[in-house]
């Protein structure tokens, strides 16, 4: 948990944040991009942390899962399948068919072992951009995948976050702009209602989006990534460095309007810190520099001086 005391109008107030704290595992140690190799140790660094709720993870093998498995329920885990998808290459919107269902039911494999594991929630991005005139085609088959890992997820009472990427500077995905995110969502719940938006504060400068942009959709915001996008030379690249960086893009300002929109739509949701150590930076040092820029914004939203 979190407190921030206040000085306002002659008082002095003390809140709590309002919000679970989570944090990317796989980011925070990139090297388990690659490999859930030591995966369970490097939890175990940061499990007693008293300000981290939640840990998203990308799948572990059993060997790894039961050095962490006894703290389920006094921690928070969930499913992060984007590695899945951006480095196994996995494309929940393939336009080949047979590519497209061999994708959905493996990732809806790892769904369904995170589920017995007793995990809350998976997440996903979109696969790779595609030419316009076969954007719709895309599209459909995305909507197809993500009621495939819906259904697979509600055995386990789970919810299914996408997550919105750029789609023309970095990472190039499908998905896209949240207003198109809205849509693919809507569509999905039509039949699957635990499907939700993840929306993240260091893509937004790669999409151009400010967190009012979620004022038109409170109810399909599920989930919220803080961090930051990076400039190097003339280009903005999804490297998530820590707060504070050279280069970085967002900062505790910005953190402190989206904690005041997230306020303001009624979000009950977790927010988790996406941020990945830069050259000699130890990943506590990243998570200490990431909760005092959670910790300043915090303070500005109460204050109103935002």
């Amino acid at each position: 948990m979190l407190y921030a005391g206040v000085r306002k109008r002659g008082l002095e107030l003390v809140a709590r944040f309002p919000w679970r704290i989570g944090v990317v595992v796989f980011m925070l140690y990139p090297q388990l991009l690659k490999s859930d190799e030591g995966a369970g140790d490097r939890i175990l660094e940061i499990i007693h942390d008293p300000v981290i709720d939640l840990y998203e993870v990308s799948h572990m093998r059993d060997e790894e899962w039961s050095k962490v498995a006894s703290f389920v329920g006094y921690k928070t885990f969930a499913l992060a399948l984007q590695p899945e998808v951006l480095v196994r290459g996995l494309n929940p919107n393939d336009l080949d068919e047979s590519k497209r269902r061999a994708a959905s039911a493996e990732l809806a494999s790892l769904i369904r072992k995170a589920g017995e594991r007793g995990m809350v929630a998976a997440a996903l991005c979109s696969g790779p951009n595609v030419p316009n005139e076969k954007k719709a085609k895309a599209i459909e088959s995305l909507v197809k995948t993500l009621r495939e890992l819906a259904e697979a997820a509600s055995h386990y009472k789970m919810n299914l976050y996408l997550e919105t990427f750029d789609y023309n500077r970095d990472k190039k995905r499908l998905i896209g702009p949240i207003d198109l995110a809205a849509r693919v969502i809507e569509e999905v719940r039509q039949t699957h209602p635990n499907t939700y938006i993840m929306w993240d504060l260091s893509h937004s400068p790669l999409l151009n989006e400010e967190p009012d942009v979620l004022r038109s959709y409170p109810d399909l915001i599920g989930h919220i990534h803080i961090g930051c996008a990076k400039r190097v030379d003339e280009r903005l690249v999804d490297w998530h460095p820590g707060f504070y960086r050279p280069g970085s893009l967002n900062s505790e300002i910005e953190v402190a309007k989206l904690l005041a929109v997230l306020h303001d739509i009624g979000y009950r949701g977790a927010i988790s810190f996406e941020i990945k150590p830069e050259e000699g930076q130890t990943p506590r040092e990243a998570l200490a520099s990431a909760k005092a820029a959670l910790l300043h914004a915090f303070q500005l939203f109460l204050k109103g001086s935002i």
